[in-house]
This record gives C-alpha cells, sequence and structure tokens, in this order.
C-alpha cells in the first residue's frame, strides 16, 4: 500500500511539477484540458453514439408533446409516461462510459484538491498545525522547523482526540520543513511559502486507502513511528477565471466541459 501511494506522489510531482514551476497553477490548466479530451475518448470507445442520439430525440418528442397536447390531460400523461422511459434508456447509454471514468477521475480529483485546494503561506502569514496520533506520540512528541519558518506557541494537547497541535508563522519563500520528533523517530512535513498564489498539500498521513483520496500529494507516513496525520491548515487558494475568483473544482468543471463540447463532434461523440 505504502509502495503504491508513493508511486502515485512520484508520478503526479513528474506530470505536474515542471508546469507548477513555469506558472503556479498551470498545472491545473492543463490536466482539465486534458480530462475533456479523455473524456471524449472514452465515451467514444465505450458509448454507442446513434443510440444515445436516438434516445435523447425521443425524449426531446415527448417533451414537445407535453407542451402541444397540454390540453388533453391523457396525451399529456402518456408523454409524460413515455419520456420518462426515454430518459431512463438515454441515462442507461451513457453508464458505462461514465462507470469507466468514476476511479481514474476520483484518484485524479483527489490530488489536485490535494495540490490546489489549499493556498501556500505568504511571509509572515500564521498557520495551525494539526498531528494526530497514539497516546505515545501526544507524551514525546516535540515540534522542530527549518530556519524559514518559526513555531509561536504549543503543543497544545487534546488526548481524547489524540491531537497535538502548534502556532507556525511563515518567514522565508520557499520550500520549508517542519519536523515531528519522537523518541526514535521523526516525521517530516513539507511547509510551501511563496509571494505568489501557489498550491501547497496540507496533509500527510499513514497509507492506506484514504490516503489516496485524503493526502496523496506527499509520501505516506511509516505506521511505526505512532503518529496518523499531519497537517498544516492552509488558507483556501482561490484561482482567476476571467476576473472571477473561484476554487480549483469550477475550473476543472468549466475547463474540461468546455473542451469536451468544443471537440465533441470532431470526434463523434454524443453526450
Amino acid at each position: 500500500m505504502i509502495a503504491t501511494h508513493d508511486l502515485l506522489v512520484r508520478v503526479f510531482d513528474l506530470l505536474l511539477g515542471p508546469l507548477d514551476r513555469w506558472a503556479p497553477t498551470a498545472g491545473l490548466w492543463v490536466v482539465s484540458a486534458l480530462s475533456g479530451v479523455a473524456v471524449l475518448f472514452v465515451f467514444r470507445w465505450a458509448s454507442n453514439p446513434s443510440a444515445i442520439r436516438a434516445a435523447r430525440r425521443r425524449a426531446q418528442a415527448e417533451l414537445l408533446a407535453v407542451r402541444l397536447y397540454r390540453d388533453d390531460p391523457r396525451v399529456v400523461l402518456r408523454a409524460q409516461v413515455r419520456f420518462l422511459a426515454a430518459l431512463g434508456r438515454y441515462l442507461g447509454r451513457m453508464l458505462l462510459p461514465f462507470a469507466v471514468l468514476v476511479l481514474p477521475f476520483a484518484v485524479l480529483c483527489a490530488q489536485l484538491d490535494a495540490r490546489y485546494g489549499f493556498r501556500a503561506l505568504a511571509p509572515g502569514e500564521r498557520a495551525v498545525v494539526e498531528a494526530f496520533g497514539t497516546s505515545v506520540m501526544l507524551d514525546s512528541a516535540s515540534l522542530q522547523s527549518a530556519d524559514g519558518i518559526v513555531i509561536e506557541a504549543g503543543p497544545v494537547r487534546i488526548p481524547e482526540r489524540g491531537e497535538m497541535s502548534w502556532r507556525i508563522a511563515a518567514k522565508t519563500p520557499g520550500r520549508q520543513w517542519i519536523t515531528l520528533l519522537l523518541a526514535e523517530r521523526r516525521v517530516d512535513k513539507e511547509i510551501v511559502v511563496a509571494t505568489a498564489a501557489r498550491g501547497a498539500p496540507t496533509r500527510r498521513m499513514t497509507a492506506g486507502v484514504s490516503s489516496f483520496f485524503l493526502a496523496p500529494a506527499e509520501a505516506a507516513i511509516d505506521d511505526a513511528s505512532g503518529v496518523h496525520r499531519i497537517e498544516v491548515l492552509y488558507p483556501p487558494l482561490e484561482i482567476d477565471l476571467l476576473g472571477w475568483k473561484m476554487g480549483w473544482v469550477t475550473v476543472f468543471l468549466v475547463v474540461s466541459a468546455a473542451v469536451a463540447l468544443a471537440l465533441r463532434r470532431r470526434m463523434g461523440v454524443e453526450f
């Protein structure tokens, strides 16, 4: 599980890292556009365009019948039943391509959320670091920081939740590190400090099914450390799209949908 988790981290670092070094959120824009193309390829392979077209037109025809014969309740009722049947056939035709896309897009969206959901700290900005683990961790852990990070307060221990927290302040732009020191082990966590609005992975945790979706952007923590999760409470990242500030989900949906709609006729795909 750890090997698979860390392999995905390296793959996405390799794919998105060069783009994000060129521009802070370039990877998000490129991946969003490529996702629209990927959807078209899956639909072309896994769907039946003529059947989708026929089901959609049938549903549209029944809706038109409802409008044309709205003064005849029996005709309207039959048209509504036929519309629901046509809609069911249409959705059924879409089921296979969506089923093919569910798992890859779930993994992809988890990676995008981890990398573009939260904003790196600006110099002088403060944040809270939280660590969760066993009672042994609560008794013995301490936090150490690199020169670019100042630990201002803590730790605050909440034994019933297995939680410790500190307040930190960013000083120097760049990739900084904090280290959770335990009796015989250490757990590192990256802190991103930047003058531009760029993404920063907020969470690192032990490997498991949940880590692929909740903490997919950093290497997994060794189970033997007694630390289950360590995270930095970064502020949310807002991305500029045509003058509007929005989260990565909106950018992803708008760009991927625009690309898919623009190219669907050329690729012979029906929605």
